[in-house]
């Protein structure tokens, strides 16, 4: 790895490619992405950014969280986004100058690959603000600050490097600051959380290699006035949307929980209260339990689900995190919960899973992501 690599940008001319249309689906033909990554072992990989230029890296087994050698790794540019493909073998790093791509090495250590050079910048010179890589490691799907842009680029699986410069793009029908965006697991829609624009859900279709992958789109509109969808997540059947809602004209009101269904995504099922300024939703793998962070009282609200009634049931009293939580996954043992923010050290802090009280997180290990106080984290993966 090169400390302190400067980027190389290579501005790449190509035109857009116009958008077709397909249907969005619903959760039939689920896919289970297969784990062919080059990592090995019982410990799961965990990938920190830091707004001031650094990535650390953490090696989680038994519960037991260490910084790989040589973490954290300085960052050519100043980090925005991160996300790590499904298939274990590359994680990527949105910046204001493009995308940049670390090959994942069997110790989870990450080595910057494509010659040191960007993968991808757009063309407009938008700053990306999330990524999602499709079940297949197969696209990569780009949302930007401030932009009604949505692209899709075409992948290797093997390398992570584009097949095409060009992606195929999507218009979105709100811009927004930080709009956020997750797939669905069956891997055939996308969702993007629009701030005070609502939600959009578009249809994908991950085997297109001629025409665009996105289908139609259907706008979800906000529950209640004066709100802002700030993160939205898909149960583990693609059955169930979930979208956290923040109230901004009362920036101390709670903050709700909206339960969907994706075959009809226009009707609520029922909404709940969580804490002030909701950030970040996670349904646990088993999809018994969702987890949401919320930014500005510092919490992690916790529901139970029942399929059979299609609601939540709130597990009780929030649960305490880090300064200004903005992000949380679950680890490939599906034992244990992290969470990060952008606010005070420790801004890292890992969770179990209650061996009694079924769904309540217990908090383990609390940690700083870097030397400065605050470590102003942005993001946070993990590997599958």
């Amino acid at each position: 790895m090169r400390q302190g690599s400067s980027v190389r940008v290579l501005r790449l001319a190509a035109p857009f490619i116009l958008a077709a249309t397909i249907l969005l689906t619903g959760c039939s033909d689920f896919f289970q992405a297969q784990n062919t990554g080059t990592i090995s072992g019982t410990s799961s990989y965990v990938y920190v950014t830091n707004a001031g230029g650094t990535l650390t890296e953490y090696s989680l087994t038994a519960g037991v969280l260490a910084q790989l050698s040589g973490s954290p790794i300085d960052l050519p540019v100043a980090p925005t986004s991160i996300v790590v493909a499904p298939n274990n073998e590359f994680v990527l790093v949105g910046t204001a100058t493009g995308v940049l791509l670390y090959t994942i090495n069997s110790d989870g250590t990450l080595t910057e690959g494509n010659d040191d050079t960007v993968i991808y910048l757009n063309q407009s010179g938008l700053t990306v603000s999330s990524m999602a890589i499709d079940a297949t490691s197969s696209w990569l799907l780009i949302t930007y600050q401030n932009s009604t842009e949505l692209d899709a680029l075409s992948i290797s699986p093997t390398t992570g490097i584009p097949n095409s410069i060009a992606p195929y793009t999507a218009t979105l029908t709100f811009g927004t600051l930080a709009p956020q965006i997750t797939m669905s697991p069956a891997n055939n829609n996308v969702f993007v959380a629009l701030g005070s624009g609502g939600t959009e859900a578009i249809g994908f279709s991950p085997t297109a290699t001629t025409t665009t992958p996105f289908g139609t789109a259907v706008s979800i509109h906000l529950k209640t006035s004066g709100t802002s969808d700030t993160a939205v997540a898909v149960d583990p059947t693609s059955t169930y949307l979930y979208v956290a809602e923040s109230n901004i004209a009362t920036l101390t009101a709670a903050g709700q929980l909206r339960l969907i269904k994706i075959s009809n995504l226009t009707t609520d099922l029922a909404d709940y209260t969580t804490g002030v300024g909701p950030s970040a939703v996670l349904p646990d793998a088993s999809g018994d339990y969702v987890y949401v962070a919320n930014a500005t009282d510092g919490t992690i609200s916790g529901f139970s689900f029942s399929s059979t009634s299609q609601t939540l049931t709130s597990l009780g009293t929030a649960l305490p995190t880090e300064k200004s939580p903005l992000a949380m996954v679950e680890d490939s043992s599906k034992a244990y919960v992290m969470a990060v923010g952008n606010g005070d050290n420790p801004n890292l802090w890992l969770y179990s899973f209650d061996a009694t009280s079924l769904g309540t997180l217990d908090v383990g290990t609390t940690t700083s992501t870097a030397s400065t106080n605050p470590s102003a984290s942005n993001g946070i993966a993990v590997t599958h």
